[in-house]
């Protein structure tokens, strides 16, 4: 029976006082979950893994990131609807506006299914914008088109839970890693050629002073000896050697300034 109630307030929130505009789903009576379903969409198993996830972060940091998916925008753009939405029900707290809205509307045809990023005030300097657009296509989008609605969801949460905590900033998600083992390498490989030109100078040295002729003379005598004894070798010709390569804590007045972005599948 308590398996039963918690699919229901996850997948059908219970509403209790109507929204300022009646296009908007109601303000939730039970704001212990942040994941509301107006449409069949997620499994309940994921619907509850998702919400779960969503709850333990707020209660863990005090950031709200909820997941809304509708059936309709009502003729709104999906930005606006986001923003009005979430100042409607009034997600983060009041005092840092600290929340962020995934809207997802994936009833339509190719084109007309819709997901949007909105971020409360608190948060727009550690999720920007473009970030916000990376985080749809990168993570979003691409596993949306293949059906993998719920990886989309879990990826782009993952990146928004580590960006509000600081984890790492906004500049640095979306950027490749910098090529460490290429540097090793090239280090290596630098140490060795320098290496072996110390010794080479140092036995041209020797050799000069033995001979009592420059440096250059002594350079030029040693290197057609080892040429010579290489050809002394003889016959191997071919191209050997190397080659290839619950507690939600409830909703708190926050307030959203119109920052965000998304995209459609």
């Amino acid at each position: 029976m308590r398996r039963a109630f918690i699919a229901m307030a996850v997948v059908v929130p219970l509403l209790t006082r109507a929204a300022v505009d009646p296009c908007l789903p109601a303000v939730p009576a039970d704001q212990d979950h942040l994941l509301f379903q107006y449409v069949p969409w997620l499994s309940e198993h994921e619907a509850g893994q998702l919400d779960a996830k969503l709850v333990r972060f707020a209660r863990e940091t005090s950031n709200q990131v909820a997941i809304v998916v509708v059936d309709t925008l009502c003729g709104y753009d999906p930005g606006e609807f986001a923003f009005r939405l979430g100042e409607s029900w009034g997600l983060g707290k009041a005092e840092w506006d600290n929340a962020v809205l995934i809207l997802v509307k994936p009833i339509g045809a190719a084109g007309d299914r819709h997901v949007f990023i909105a971020t409360g005030y608190g948060l727009e300097e550690k999720i920007p914008d473009a970030v916000c657009r990376r985080i749809v296509d990168n993570e979003i989008l691409p596993r949306f088109r293949e059906g993998r609605n719920f990886e989309g969801l879990d990826a782009a949460t993952n990146v928004i839970f580590d960006l509000a905590k600081g984890a790492y900033n906004a500049k640095s998600y979306g950027q490749a890693p910098f090529p460490w083992g290429t540097v090793v390498w090239i280090v290596i490989i630098l140490i060795v050629v320098i290496g072996w030109a110390v010794a080479q100078q140092g036995r041209v040295k020797r050799y000069a002073k033995t001979n009592d002729i420059d440096f250059w003379s002594a350079w030029w005598l040693l290197n057609q000896a080892g040429r010579s004894h290489r050809g002394s070798w003889g016959g191997f010709t071919g191209g050997g050697g190397w080659g290839g390569g619950g507690g939600g804590g409830g909703f708190g007045g926050g307030s959203f300034g119109g920052g965000g972005a998304g995209g459609s599948w």
